[in-house]
C-alpha cells in the first residue's frame, strides 16, 4: 500500500468518528447557548421588575401632596 491508499482508508474509517464528535460538539454548544439565553432572559425580567418597582415608588412620591408642598417651599 502506498501513502495515498493509507490516507484514503484512514479518511473513510475516521470520518464517521470525526463527524460524530463534531455533531456532538455542536449539539452541546446549542444546549449551552440555550441555557445562557434563558439566564439572560431571567436577568432582564428581574431588572424590569426592579425598574417597575422603582417607578411605582417614584410615582407615589411625585403624587404625594407633601411632595408638592415641599417643592413649592423649596422654590421660594
Amino acid at each position: 500500500m502506498d501513502i495515498e491508499q493509507i490516507i484514503i482508508v484512514a479518511l473513510i474509517f475516521g470520518f464517521p468518528w470525526l463527524s460524530y464528535d463534531y455533531f456532538k460538539y455542536k449539539t452541546k454548544m446549542k444546549q449551552l447557548e440555550a441555557k445562557l439565553q434563558d439566564s439572560e432572559k431571567v436577568k432582564v425580567i428581574d431588572e424590569l421588575d426592579s425598574v417597575k418597582h422603582r417607578l411605582v415608588v417614584l410615582e407615589k412620591l411625585i403624587t404625594d401632596k407633601g411632595y408638592e408642598v415641599n417643592e413649592e417651599i423649596r422654590k421660594l
